[in-house]
């Protein structure tokens, strides 16, 4: 298999996580020269009939210190893969810049259910605290799989992925996360900022209607609805992040829509401040919310025109 087959133009889907299947595995891996050895399947729990398993990319050139990357995929609690979607492409150039990751299988609980206005919200919230819960079992096999792992760890996700990483890094409020990732991430509205809480960096379409970025109810439900959840989305995270003097970065997507949760992986521009984001210890104590409109640049003090 040829490296430019790891880089393939991906579609957009409107469930973050149901992405087309491209080709993941060494191949993609070994880029740059290295070892084709390093990329490697593990089980790593076995909860009733869900063996979860995990894809670990541990480069040879390490950044010396930098934390790991565990990355959850989207789709609704319903659907996704570890090893198939835009994270792919994402989680290879982490690898290639010696970043280590583990992108992790999780029980997916509303398979057959949907995550629609009329599934209870007290269901929605059990899946995500079942996501985050695997998401910590993850974190405590690679504690002892291998010396040679990073000692600290970042909590990222896509859609459904990054509820579940948000609800473990602040919700859950164990401090086991060196930093988290969202995109197009939400977590409960009634969740408050810890003053301990690890850095965030959170992205966003700004037009977002499945997933909220400012406080609103999850897909838009009615209040009266049985899945009506009031969700805190990346931008409302990353405000009250920074009005309680915690680090936070947002990047958002003045229009965008939920399917950033895919876009944004490939995003050259992004990639690369959320590369700088992991590797630079000082950008983890300060604060950026900047915008992007097509065509441009992350800026701060950018108003986004209103979402149509």
């Amino acid at each position: 298999m040829h490296r430019s087959a790891c880089w393939l133009h991906l579609l957009l889907f409107f469930t973050c996580g149901a992405a087309p299947q491209t080709d993941t595995g060494p191949d993609c891996c070994g880029q740059d020269g290295l070892s084709d050895s390093l990329f490697q399947t593990h089980v790593y729990s076995i909860n009733g009939a869900d063996t979860l398993m995990l894809d670990l990319r541990m480069p040879v050139r390490k950044v010396p210190g930098s934390p790991g990357v565990i990355f959850l995929h989207g789709g609704g609690f319903s659907q996704g893969q570890r090893d198939r979607g835009p994270h792919v492409q994402l989680l290879d150039t982490l690898c290639a810049k010696g970043i280590v990751s583990a992108s992790i299988s999780y029980r997916l609980t509303m398979t057959g259910k949907g995550f629609g206005c009329q599934v209870p919200a007290l269901e929605k919230q059990g899946a995500v605290a079942t996501a985050a819960e695997d998401l910590n079992a993850a974190r405590s096999w690679l504690e002892l799989a291998d010396p040679r792992l990073p000692k600290s760890w970042i909590a990222m996700g896509s859609s459904a992925g990054a509820e579940a990483a948000m609800w473990a890094g602040y919700g859950l409020a164990e401090n086991r996360y060196a930093g988290v990732v969202a995109f197009s991430g939400a977590i409960a509205d009634s969740a408050a900022v810890d003053a301990s809480a690890p850095p965030f960096f959170g992205v966003h379409g700004t037009c977002d209607e499945v997933v909220p970025p400012n406080q609103a109810i999850h897909r838009r439900c009615g209040a009266e609805d049985p899945g009506a959840w009031a969700l805190c989305g990346g931008m409302c995270w990353a405000e009250r992040m920074a009005a309680q003097g915690r680090p936070a970065h947002f990047h958002g997507y003045c229009g965008g829509d939920h399917a950033v949760c895919n876009a944004a992986m490939t995003d050259s521009a992004l990639t690369a401040a959320l590369i700088a984001w992991i590797v630079q210890p000082e950008l983890h104590t300060s604060q950026f919310l900047g915008m992007k409109t097509e065509g441009g640049i992350f800026a701060e003090n950018q108003d986004c025109p209103p979402c149509q």
